[in-house]
């Protein structure tokens, strides 16, 4: 989800906020990114993809434009699970059905179904297979931003504990001990297992700290040699 800055206090809460800064694919305006619900960050309204307006929940909103919630969600490229109200109704709204769940024997008889394909896993299972044939793309957006948040800790750990290793070896930078260790004969192996890089790396930084590399003559032994 996006948030934004809140509209400044003098303007009529049903002012749009912007132009048509998006369009869809059949050329109808957008006041908000395609795949997105943007939300204001000071009060947790949401915006109105198609004309601009902020509310505490879309849901009645959106039948003046011919859509309900889930022809709304199909259409913007939301999560089919995404909530269409501010936070802190979607919290309330939350706890209001804890509460009715808990008091209602009708209604959780009414749910028993559901919560066995959920322990069985069947509901997860049925979840991941509409997703995989037809993912909304703020579903691949999110997925994506996953794994680029992945990438980046895995890279932040290597760089950690290259760190460590340089330490341990005396040394405050990568570059200053490759050109130690090229000046005392030491080899790719010996310096790769001190470091803890894999080939293509060790490579790369041996080339960026002016150090020449050529290719070993024997390719299934060690893929590259120091020249000297």
């Amino acid at each position: 989800m996006r948030t934004t800055a809140a509209a400044p206090a003098g303007r009529s809460r049903r002012a749009p906020t912007h132009g048509h800064l998006w369009s869809l694919p059949d050329g109808t305006g957008l006041h908000a990114p395609y795949g997105q619900l943007v939300i204001e960050r000071d009060t947790g309204r949401v915006c109105c993809h198609l004309c601009g307006r902020w509310y505490l929940s879309l849901g009645g909103h959106l039948r003046r434009h011919g859509h309900t919630a889930e022809s709304y969600r199909e259409t913007m490229g939301l999560c089919r699970s995404r909530p269409l109200v501010a936070e802190a109704l979607s919290r309330s709204i939350a706890t209001r059905q804890s509460e009715a769940y808990r008091r209602s024997p009708e209604l959780r008889a009414r749910l028993a179904v559901g919560q066995e394909l959920s322990k069985t896993g069947q509901l997860a299972t049925l979840a991941a297979t509409a997703n995989a044939t037809n993912p909304a793309p703020e579903l691949t957006l999110l997925r994506r931003a996953a794994l680029d948040a992945g990438r980046a800790t895995r890279a932040a750990r290597r760089d950690r504990a290259l760190a460590s290793r340089l330490r341990g070896l005396g040394f405050d930078d990568l570059p200053g001990y490759l050109r130690h260790a090229h000046s005392t004969g030491a080899s790719l192996r010996g310096i790769a297992r001190a470091t803890g890089l894999g080939w293509a790396r060790l490579r790369r930084e041996l080339v960026a700290a002016g150090i020449a590399v050529r290719p070993a003559s024997q390719p299934g032994c060690v893929p590259a040699a120091i020249a000297r």
